[in-house]
């Protein structure tokens, strides 16, 4: 692989060639807003592989930030999305363990249903948009791409708070909006980087517990790490190598990125008490291959015996948000979604079971003595998170048996569509082709026996989601498995989904179903 430095230089000097110098803006006592006539900066400093679906925010002195958008399937406004971070490396198991957190979009995801998103920086923040924000329009040069470093957690930080303002005051209403409060720019949280570095869903969960998201080109085609098949022992510039599956590049090595959570130990199924310093994922270009991971975190410690702590391996990147209360309309809907929560779902309790979240409902109602009330209310706040990890465990239990549904759907279309071919050819032949023609026949006769075989498992299975799941939990789960099959660019399937879907509804509605017309109904590929 070529020198990336020299790569810079010629890239660079080529962009520079083409295109008009960048006006300067006023002194950095005055806000860079002002400098309005700034010449627009070549796409190959900021956005050098650029997508349709990119969303690009303006910046002083004619700059620009690209963004990506990470999906989360949500039907209501307290729905997240449970995600296991961390991994089973023995080698960091001290603070990387697998662990549990959540993550959602705040953004409403305008002609889809069912899914909300957040935006998180295409590419770290680079050394021409840092100076952006500084004071004097910069000048590109060769270090226009490589990405701002040496920077503290607060200065990242103040950077995302002073764009967010820049953007509000000066950005012609580029910035999203949802119910008619601005989105903002900070650093992204643990979960919301993990979540987006590993490919969000885009990825089937068996690819996204991986160690790294896929990398059909190999790991030298994606990353930056140690080695002189790679990095080289140097920081080498943004979007040089291919994006992750939603499109974002750089996420693990190059430079390490701060996160707005602070650094914690990991105490198996949960972070220790202890809070440290600052924590940054990802890696670096002095990582090893085998070391490079999605779930890799380091804590920073903002100072050491120089005083601030500075390090050239560590630079950032922005997410776009939302406010978590946008509006009085949205604070209403919460606050009955909130009501909902405790509820349990059909089928939790039995018959014959009181609802216990409403039984201590009672019982605080009626004690008056503070302390025990407290007690009490303490017992009714396990009990409600009991019962919606409960209902939370039984909404993945759907969406699981929905997804072998669609399989066996789409594996019965694939069956009929065999036997149709054999047919055909059988027939076609004539009796000089008889040991042919028996050959067909045995083959043949073994795949109807498959079809039978999975057919009586697709029944099976529905008859086992209509006894254990009620409808609603079947529908809104289903649409969560479309819009995960749509981001991995599979929304060919989603016909069997809504096939395996129908047929539920109709065995819930008649208590049985004709095989022969489900069958029937089964299309071909």
């Amino acid at each position: 692989m070529s020198d990336p430095r020299t790569l810079m230089r010629v890239i660079v000097a080529a962009v520079l060639s083409a295109a008009p110098a960048a006006a300067q803006t006023p002194p950095a006592s005055q806000p860079p807003a002002a400098a309005p006539t700034a010449a627009a900066w070549p796409d190959a400093l900021w956005n050098p592989q650029p997508a349709a679906d990119d969303l690009v925010m303006p910046m002083p002195c004619g700059g620009r930030m690209a963004f990506r958008a990470v999906a989360v399937p949500a039907a209501g406004v307290l729905d997240d999305r449970r995600v296991e971070l961390g991994g089973s490396d023995e080698r960091f198991s001290w603070s990387e363990h697998t662990r549990r957190d959540w993550v959602a979009g705040g953004f409403t995801s305008a002609g889809t249903a069912g899914l909300r998103h957040f935006w998180i920086g295409k590419y770290e923040v680079s050394q021409l948009q840092f100076a952006a924000l500084g004071g004097p329009c910069p000048t590109p040069g060769d270090d226009s791409r490589l990405p701002k470093v040496g920077v503290t957690w607060a200065e990242a930080a103040a950077f995302a708070a002073a764009y967010s303002a820049w953007l509000v005051r000066d950005g012609g209403g580029a910035l999203p909006v949802e119910e008619g409060s601005p989105g903002f720019l900070r650093l992204p949280t643990e979960a919301e980087w993990e979540f987006a570095a590993r490919g969000g869903i885009a990825v089937p969960d068996s690819d996204f517990v991986q160690p790294t998201h896929p990398m059909p080109e190999g790991m030298a085609r994606y990353v930056w790490y140690q080695g002189p098949d790679s990095a080289n022992n140097a920081l080498n510039a943004i979007g040089l190598l291919k994006p992750n599956p939603l499109g974002i590049h750089d996420m693990l090595g190059n430079a390490a990125e701060f996160v707005l959570d602070p650094y914690r130990l990991n105490k198996l199924s949960h972070q220790h008490g202890q809070v440290g310093g600052f924590m940054t994922k990802g890696g670096d270009f002095r990582t090893p291959a085998d070391a490079i991971r999605a779930a890799a975190r380091d804590e920073f410690v903002p100072v050491d015996k120089k005083g601030e702590r500075r390090l050239a391996t560590v630079g950032f990147r922005l997410v776009l948000a939302a406010p978590g209360v946008p509006s009085r309309q949205r604070l209403a809907a919460v606050r009955d979604a909130w009501k909902t929560l405790s509820v349990a779902a059909t089928n939790v309790l039995t018959e014959r079971q009181e609802d216990p979240v409403r039984e201590v409902d009672a019982l605080v109602a009626a004690v008056e003595e503070p302390a025990l009330k407290q007690r009490i209310q303490s017992l009714a706040t396990v009990i409600k998170s009991n019962v919606q990890a409960t209902n939370e465990q039984r909404g993945r239990a759907v969406k699981s048996e929905i997804r072998v549904g669609t399989y066996l759907a789409r594996k019965l279309a694939d069956d009929k569509q065999i036997i149709a071919l054999k047919e055909k050819q059988i027939a076609a032949l004539s009796e000089a082709n008889k040991g042919l023609r028996d050959s067909l026949k045995a083959s043949l006769d073994s795949n109807r026996e498959a079809l039978t075989l999975n057919l009586s498992y697709y029944l099976d299975t529905l008859t086992q989601l209509v006894a254990d799941h009620p409808e609603t939990a079947v529908r809104e789960q289903a649409d969560v498995l479309k819009r995960e099959t749509e981001a991995r660019g599979l929304a060919a399937v989603n016909r069997f989904t809504d096939l395996f879907t129908e047929h539920a509804r109709t065995l819930r509605q008649n208590g049985r179903l004709d095989r022969d017309a489900v069958l029937a109904s089964i299309p071909h590929p």
